[in-house]
């Protein structure tokens, strides 16, 4: 089980906590939507099968994330959150536009990066403190795809030592250890805004609940480290 031992550990160690519960609630809440044949009536059955299976590959994504950070496999974990915000992209630009949906199905050069540039194009106002699952996802990428080693190494060594098995060791750096805060937070931000997709309004109360409480436990985060 991973665990913080940094500053304001045991408010971390709670929302990392409350975090896995609020995946499993939005994982059950959004495959339910998907199977409901009144929410999703104007798609047609290929189209509600795409977005499935994409809503479902984030949430294999993210609990494999969660296991592999539970295990100390840092790097992997990472490798499956980068697949995650990539899906999470992608369900998004495929959700918002049926254009998009018809041309991931049916063309072979599908490319998500012209859907987002055209969708950014057509936004009149875009507030420059609104959180980027893009920006995040490039971040992560970068991390995974080694771009900067005199940025990873660093967090790697702990006491001087780097260790040499698959795992980062039963005890991670300070350094590592906040950087894995930085990526849990960013993820639920992450999931928050791919829930924001899906309308609620009372349809999982359960849900709402999950919602609202890791909600106020962000905001006691946005005090302690703003």
């Amino acid at each position: 089980m991973f665990t913080f031992t940094i500053e304001n550990s045991e408010f971390l160690n709670d929302f990392y906590k409350e975090f896995k519960e609020y995946v499993r609630s939005l994982y059950g809440y959004t495959a339910q939507f998907l199977i409901n044949p009144t929410l999703m009536e104007e798609y047609k059955e290929q189209e509600k099968l795409t977005l499935i299976l994409i809503n479902k590959s984030i949430y294999q994504n993210v609990f494999n994330m969660m296991a592999q950070l539970d295990n100390n496999m840092v790097f992997s974990s990472m490798s499956c959150l980068e697949n995650a915000l990539y899906n999470i992209r992608l369900f998004k630009a495929l959700k918002i536009n049926r254009h998009n949906l018809y041309k991931y199905m049916t063309d072979e050069y599908f490319d998500l990066k012209k859907c987002e540039e055209i969708a950014e194009k057509n936004t009149d106002f875009k507030d420059k403190n609104e959180f980027s699952v893009k920006d995040f996802y490039n971040e992560v990428k970068k991390h995974n795809r080694f771009d900067d080693i005199k940025i990873i190494m660093p967090a790697q060594i702990h006491e001087g030592s780097l260790y040499m098995g698959l795992s980062n060791g039963n005890e991670l750096s300070d350094k590592l250890q906040d950087k894995i805060r930085g990526y849990i937070i960013s993820m639920y931000r992450a999931l928050s805004s791919h829930n924001d997709l899906f309308f609620n309004g009372g349809i999982d109360k359960e849900a709402e609940e999950i919602e609202g409480s890791i909600y106020r436990k962000f905001m006691d985060y946005i005090r302690y480290y703003a």
